[in-house]
């Protein structure tokens, strides 16, 4: 497993959102998608670096927004899990502003907006190096009860 090839800005503090990170959809592949998770300490919002390379190809030699949308997924539902709300997506929402070349870094950030009750609103994006915008996410995201929770931590 190859490591992200971006690093860290200044502050960043690396983690791991989900409990047992070699579980998760958006496993580290040298050819399809890096990524690599952070925190600024006391504070809420995820950041992750995500690289996109040859095996992620959507129209010709851009990523595909499945890719993109992947990527927001895991963000929104990390960020949910890092603030200590463990659930999974309902509903998400994704725009695709504008086009990714393959072989770019990309800096996302999450947030969740707010909680109410057993529901969490998060919402990403994800910055080209230039600091453009090139696709942003909105997601529903259910905290799941104790017992939900339970029988699939003994799994």
């Amino acid at each position: 497993m190859s490591a992200p090839v971006a690093t860290a800005e200044p502050g960043w503090v690396p983690i791991e959102p989900f409990p047992n990170s070699e579980g998760t959809f958006l496993v580290p592949d040298a050819d399809r998608i890096r990524i690599a998770y952070f925190r600024k300490p006391d504070a809420g919002t995820l950041y992750a670096r995500a690289w996109f390379g040859p095996r992620a190809l959507g129209p010709p030699g851009h990523v595909h927004g499945g890719a993109m949308a992947a990527v927001l997924d895991e963000c929104m539902g990390a960020v949910s899990w890092m603030n200590g709300h463990f659930s999974v997506a309902a509903q998400i929402s994704i725009s695709f502003v504008g086009l990714l070349p393959i072989g770019t870094d990309t800096t996302v950030e999450a947030w969740i907006e707010k909680v109410e009750g057993r529901k969490v609103y998060a919402r990403a994006h994800m910055k080209d190096p230039s600091g453009l915008v090139v696709t942003e996410g909105q997601g529903l995201f259910v905290i799941l009860k104790e017992d939900v929770l339970a029988s699939l931590s003994r799994r």
